[in-house]
């Protein structure tokens, strides 16, 4: 799981961690890396949408997703879903980026080497900022 966080200034922090495969265990560690990172200098939660058309590919995420949700809501932060095509658009210039694209574009921007989940979730949290989501 990746995790970033972008700030005004447009600098990132990024983390990705390896999580039980539990749904359970997910979900806790969703809500705990949100009630973490949340601070005066957080301004919203930028959320990924799930990506494949196969609901048994996405099943678990429904319940991760109403974790990060419900935590936003709990502790009063702005949350925004976008799809991942919108944020390969806004990280490539197209909207099917492989994510090897994903990272080299991240790259680009932040002068990183971000692995494959932490490029996602930082262009989610670009994405965010660049496109006003929480002004």
């Amino acid at each position: 799981m990746g995790s970033a966080r972008v700030f005004e200034d447009g600098t990132i922090e990024t983390s990705s961690r390896n999580i039980e495969a539990s749904i359970n265990a997910r979900c806790l560690a969703i809500a705990t890396l949100i009630e973490r990172r949340q601070n005066a200098d957080c301004i919203g939660v930028c959320i990924e949408e799930p990506f494949s058309g196969q609901f048994s590919s996405v099943k678990a995420l429904f319940p991760m997703l109403g974790a990060a949700v419900l935590t936003c809501e709990r502790l009063g932060l702005p949350w925004s879903m976008v799809h991942l095509s919108k944020l390969k658009k806004h990280a490539t210039g197209k909207g099917n980026a492989k994510k090897p694209e994903m990272q080299a574009a991240a790259k680009a921007r932040w002068g990183k080497d971000l692995g494959e989940d932490e490029a996602d979730a930082a262009w989610a949290g670009a994405f965010a900022l660049d496109c006003g989501l929480f002004n």
